[in-house]
């Protein structure tokens, strides 16, 4: 996974963006459909997702169930349904193509998470939900009104609890294309899809995301898009499933986050 999750090596504020759209791709005869994790994702989406990771991202086809099973709970913790409206924004994209239009050609994920501006370090969706609703929670009702309107980026810059210590950030994890799809463009396509909702639907202007030092060709696609290297991590711990054990293990890597500013 390029997430941060616990599967992860890579929110309601004012403004809810809208289920899902679509819109045709010439270069892979794909279409994108993006799903509002805010509001939640139905199960099936997500199954879909999950699968799709096993074989395309993964490199697992003999349809392991532990490893389904927590490939599934990642991304379901992370967009599937809730009750009630996550607090900050995600989106789940899914390129699909072939004769029919079902054949899922390529996914990424994108969500606002929580930045330590002193380690570096980037909260899961949890650890940043957490964060946010303690600091609420700290404030008097009076201040709660005040803030009731308020963007993720002021009530970060502004609640006592998280100002100077956290920036909302928006994160893009969990690009994957379909071996018959690479080489077409779809990744950079689904890297634009996910740049358009941060910067047009969250009003937000800055990106990173998480990949290992040694994928040069994940590396090649984002440095030509612009993205570069924030910093680097060089005991970072990542992830690689064990079919006989049906878990994923971590195992020590070289981790350089990218940024980019829209």
């Amino acid at each position: 996974l390029i997430a941060i999750s616990p599967l992860v090596s890579s929110f309601v504020i004012t403004k809810i963006p809208s289920r899902c759209t679509a819109r045709s791709l010439a270069s892979t005869d794909a279409k994108l459909e993006t799903f509002d994790g805010t509001k939640g994702i139905k199960a099936s989406i997500i199954n879909e997702a999950a699968e799709f990771m096993m074989g395309s991202f993964w490199g697992v086809t003999d349809g392991n169930a532990g490893l389904m099973a927590e490939q599934t709970s990642d991304l379901d913790g992370r967009f599937g349904e809730i009750l009630g409206k996550r607090k900050l924004f995600s989106s789940l994209i899914v390129a699909k193509s072939g004769s029919t239009g079902d054949d899922v050609a390529g996914i990424v994920g994108v969500e606002v998470a929580l930045l330590d501006v002193t380690t570096k370090n980037i909260l899961n969706y949890k650890q940043s939900d957490q964060k946010l609703m303690g600091a609420i929670a700290s404030l008097g009702p009076k201040q709660r009104r005040q803030y009731k309107d308020a963007s993720i980026e002021e009530l970060v810059s502004e609640l006592p609890d998280l100002a100077g210590k956290y920036e909302a950030v928006a994160v893009l994890a969990n690009l994957a294309v379909a071996p018959s799809a690479r080489g077409s463009g779809l990744g950079k396509t689904l890297c634009v899809a996910v740049e358009r909702i941060v910067s047009g639907e969250w009003n937000m202007n800055r990106i990173l995301l998480k990949v290992e030092g040694e994928n040069e060709p994940a590396r090649g696609l984002y440095e030509k898009m612009g993205y570069v290297e924030e910093w680097m991590e060089d005991d970072a711990i990542t992830l690689r499933p064990d079919t006989d054990k049906g878990s994923f293990q971590d195992v020590p890597c070289t981790m350089m986050t990218l940024g980019k500013t829209l």
